[in-house]
């Protein structure tokens, strides 16, 4: 079975880290936000551009912190494995000297 691929400019979307879920929880936001003020307020102009605003403000405002979450996390990891492959490296030679 063939995979879908979502692409914007020959980039797949699908392998950029934290993509879906910023999208996914922004465009939430913007419904819940305009829906809300819509409720509050039944202006349709004031609930379109509070939506507007909530799912880009949500969109920045996720996409920084999972960017940087997501960059320590792969430093770490990182570091991880060049120390591992320095270990193995040492273990290598300690078996052969003995």
């Amino acid at each position: 079975m063939e995979e879908k691929k979502f692409t914007l400019f020959g980039t797949d979307l699908q392998k950029i880290p934290c993509f879906k879920k910023t999208f996914t929880i922004s465009i939430y936001s913007g419904l819940a936000a305009g829906l809300g003020c819509f409720l509050i307020s039944s202006k349709i102009k004031k609930s379109a551009d509070v939506a507007v605003l909530s799912f880009a403000a949500t969109t920045l405002g996720h996409w920084i912190y999972c960017r940087h979450k997501w960059n320590k996390e792969y430093q770490i990891t990182e570091k991880m494995n060049s120390s591992l492959h320095s270990v193995m490296l040492n273990e290598g030679k300690k078996s052969t000297n003995e």
